[in-house]
């Protein structure tokens, strides 16, 4: 009886654990130079890879600037920011935007 318990609980746990990594991966973090600030979304110059990146923004997006609370409409063009970002679908939904002044 005991072997067959693992049997069921070992390959439950090992999906488990696979299913979680993915999730997590789902998360993708890009950085750069911002372009554009619209109403619902940014876009930013990713330094990664060099190519212009767009994102949605959504009221379940946390705002920074400069390590304080804000709104989307305080960023500009030409500040710098760190976007947490999922894709949904066909584009770049943000989670999390930390920008800051340029130096």
């Amino acid at each position: 009886m005991r072997n067959k318990t693992t049997a069921l609980i070992v390959p439950a746990l090992l999906m488990v654990a696979v299913l979680a990594r993915f999730a997590l991966a789902a998360d993708e973090v890009h950085e750069g130079k911002v372009l554009s600030v619209g109403t619902n979304s940014i876009t930013v110059n990713d330094e990664k890879d060099g190519d212009n990146d767009a994102f949605a923004v959504t009221s379940d997006t946390k705002i920074t600037m400069n390590g304080k609370s804000a709104k989307l409409n305080e960023i500009q063009a030409g500040d710098r920011a760190k976007i947490t970002a999922t894709q949904k679908g066909d584009k770049l939904v943000a989670k999390e935007i930390a920008a800051r002044s340029p130096e």
